[in-house]
C-alpha cells in the first residue's frame, strides 16, 4: 500500500481529533475527575456535562472518538469503496461538528476539544477527498 501525504496527513489529523474525544468522553464517563480547559475556563466541563452532550445516554466523547477512529481505519483500507465510505464518514463528521458548536453556542460556552475537533473536521474531509482522489488515479 502506498501511503501518500494526503493519507498519512488524514491519518494524524483524525487521531489527533480522536484524542481529543477522548479525552472530553473520558471525563464524561468519570474516569477524569477534572476536564483541561485550555483558554476556555469551564467551558469544557459545562458543555460536557451538558444535557445535549449524551444523545441516547452515550457520552459523545466517545462516539466522536470511535467516529475518529473509524476514520482512520478506513484510511488504511486502500479500496474504492473504503475511499467513498472515508468520504462519506468525513462529511458525516463536519456536519455533526457544525450541529455540535450551535448547541455550544445555545449554551453559552464553548469545549477547546470539542471545537478542536471541529476545525480539525475540515482539513479530514479535504484530506478524505483527495485521497479518494489519489486511489482512482493510481
Amino acid at each position: 500500500m502506498k501511503w501518500t501525504r494526503a493519507r498519512v496527513a488524514l491519518v494524524a489529523v483524525a487521531a489527533a481529533s480522536a484524542l481529543a474525544m477522548l479525552h472530553v468522553g473520558l471525563f464524561q464517563i468519570g474516569w477524569l475527575a477534572r476536564l483541561a480547559c485550555p483558554g476556555f475556563g469551564s467551558g469544557c466541563e459545562s458543555v460536557a456535562l451538558a444535557p445535549f452532550s449524551r444523545p441516547y445516554g452515550i457520552a459523545d466523547g466517545l462516539l466522536g472518538a470511535a467516529v475518529c477512529g473509524v476514520l482512520c481505519a478506513l484510511a488504511i483500507v486502500r479500496r474504492p469503496e473504503a475511499a467513498a465510505a472515508l468520504i462519506g464518514v468525513s462529511a458525516v463528521w463536519v456536519i455533526l461538528n457544525v450541529l455540535s458548536l450551535a448547541e455550544m453556542q445555545k449554551l453559552g460556552a464553548f469545549c477547546f476539544w470539542c471545537t478542536l475537533a471541529a476545525v480539525l473536521s475540515v482539513p479530514l474531509l479535504a484530506l478524505a477527498m483527495i485521497s479518494g482522489r489519489e486511489l482512482q488515479g493510481s
